[in-house]
Order: C-alpha cells, then structure tokens, then sequence
C-alpha cells in the first residue's frame, strides 16, 4: 500500500507485542523475528513495515483472527508510557482523554477523534493521510476494547458498535462474539462507540501522583517528536483539493503548496512517495466514501474523482480494488448490515 500513512510511524515498543505473539502460537519465522528484534522501547518503526509483519503473520495463519488476538494480547507494556498512564487514572474519562491527548506516542497520521453524544461515546479516526489496513485497524480498536476492560475489571464491557474501513480477515461472527456488539463493515471510518455511563467508572488503580508524573513523561515525549505529518497533511489535502477541482495532477498540487514542479517532486522522492500511487489512493479512498452515499450515481462518482466517463472510472476501481463500483455498494451494504 502507498500512501502518505505508509511513510510514517508507529511506536516500537509493539515489535515486543508480535514477538509474545510468535511464541504462544509457536511460530519461528527467524527473519521476521531478527527484524522485529531491532526496535527498542520507544523506537519507531514505518506503518508500512508493520503492515507487512501483521500480514506476514496472518498467511502463517490464514483460519486465524490475527489482527483480533493481537489486539487482545495488548498490555500497558506494548503501550509504552501512555499504556502506564491509562492505568493510574482515577475513570475511564481521564483515560480515554489522555489516549486522546497522547495518542501520537503510539502513531503518527490520524489520531482518534472523542465525541460525546446523547446516544454514547465516539471515538473515531478520519483517513486524512490514506487508509491503514484492516489488520491494523484490529490491533487498534480490539486494542482498546481488551485495554479498557483490564483498566475497569469489567472483563464483557460492551461497546455499542464498531465499525471497520475494510473487510474481515476471517468469519465476521469471530469479532461480534469478542466485543459482543453488532460490528460492521466497509464503513467510511473506523469507529468506536461506548455507553455514555462508561465514562465515570472507576479504574482500579488510580494514582494522581504517579499520574502527574507519568504525564509529564508523555509531555517530554510528545515534544521530541519529529512534526513528520505537516508535509504529509498539507500534500494529501492538496492532492484531494486538485481531486475536487478536476486537476488531479502534479503541476495543480505544486501550485496549491506554492511550491515549483521540481522541489515537490525532490520532496516526494526525499520521502520515497510517488505521485501517482499518492493520486490513485486519495481517488480510492474518495471513491470508498462516495459509493456509501446512495443518493450519487456512479456518472456523479466519476465526475467527482476528475473522470470524463464512468466506465474509466469503473475500469480504474476494478483495477485498485479487484471488484466494480457496483460490486463494492452491493457488497459493503450487506456487510454493513450486520
């Protein structure tokens, strides 16, 4: 996958979390083992490199809900300071705003959104710098699912709903029996929503002084990471601006950047991005997006993504995703049902 999240971060410390995962289900996999090796506590890795070690895990074991037991295996550990800070919280609310406050410490891109509203929590990501991929996102939510049940000793809290961006890796009836929730897919973003009394339940093992001093480790922490997104957030916005005044090409997001042809193709090879795998994922992404709302046709949908005719589009999505335009709606609303 390539995209801007594909050159960014995440926290080293879950290398650790693959690495216990590897010995319980008895896998050796030595070259996968000797990479995961290399990153310290507190390192980095790129998305793209631990994409490509929760897929290698999920083909050693295709019956497996890998990204599931993965994100039900997390402990404070894999989670570095911010997994200990959860922990000496007072309730779930000062948890879930320290999660929200911190959050970069485990990742770089899109960092969750909390929203609270009459009907429960929200807790949800916006894809700004491109999709992450499905396995991803499991660690992720399943993550913090097994995370808040351990913090409140309430071992079948239930969330009210999930939703995931992609497919599931395995029988779908896996995941609703984990988080005992109706969980759906092929949703525009990835969500999280909890009861709204979750909110004031107490956490076992609050401490307001270790909590003060671990937040002060985060603040440190937080300030000496490298602003590796503005770049990246301001390119991927110029790229769906040029999407959505029907210039999707270099010279328009160079002008839009106020940047020369030349320096952004010099910035884009600095990062090892290529325009074109940049274009084709914000018009995927796009297209994900317009192809969940019911009232655009397929002649609108093309329009939009800067086509002059539906069938190079439909040709195009074929090409991105395996399937017709047609085939996805068809798809994405009998697993969004349930």
């Amino acid at each position: 996958m390539n995209n801007l999240l594909a050159e960014m971060n995440v926290s080293g410390d879950l290398a650790s979390l693959l690495l216990a995962y590897m010995d319980r289900q008895g896998l050796e996999l030595p070259a996968l083992r000797a990479s995961l090796r290399q990153f310290r506590p507190a390192s980095r890795m790129r998305f793209r490199h631990w994409w490509h070690y929760l897929e290698t895990l999920q083909r050693q074991l295709p019956e497996q809900p890998v990204g599931m037991e993965l994100g039900q295996a997390i402990a404070p550990s894999h989670l570095g300071v911010l997994g200990y800070l959860s922990l000496s919280c007072a309730t779930v609310a000062e948890a879930l705003q320290r999660f929200q406050r911190y959050q970069r410490l485990l990742h770089d891109g899109d960092t969750g959104c909390l929203e609270l509203a009459p009907e429960g929590i929200r807790l949800y990501w916006e894809n700004r710098f491109g999709p992450s991929t499905q396995l991803s996102d499991e660690v992720l939510v399943m993550g913090m699912v097994t995370h808040l049940r351990r913090l409140t000793g309430i071992p079948n809290l239930q969330p009210l709903s999930l939703n995931f961006t992609g497919a599931p890796a395995v029988a779908a009836a896996a995941y609703r029996q984990f988080v005992q929730c109706p969980v759906y897919f092929n949703q525009p973003q990835l969500e999280l929503r909890l009861p709204a009394d979750c909110l004031n339940l107490p956490l076992g093992h609050g401490d307001p002084a270790l909590r003060q001093l671990l937040e002060q480790q985060a603040q440190t922490l937080l300030a000496v990471l490298p602003k590796a997104g503005d770049f990246e957030l301001r390119l991927r916005q110029a790229i769906v601006k040029a999407i959505e005044d029907g210039q999707p090409n270099l010279d328009q997001v160079a002008r839009t950047l106020a940047l020369s042809r030349r320096t952004l193709h010099r910035r884009l090879q600095d990062r090892g991005l290529e325009f074109r795998a940049l274009l084709q994922s914000a018009r995927l992404q796009l297209a994900r997006q317009y192809l969940q709302q019911r009232r655009l046709t397929l002649t609108e949908i093309a329009l939009l993504l800067g086509y002059s005719e539906q069938s190079a589009f439909s040709r195009a999505f074929r090409h991105w995703s395996g399937e017709s335009p047609r085939q996805y709606q068809r798809r994405s609303r009998e697993q969004g049902s349930g």
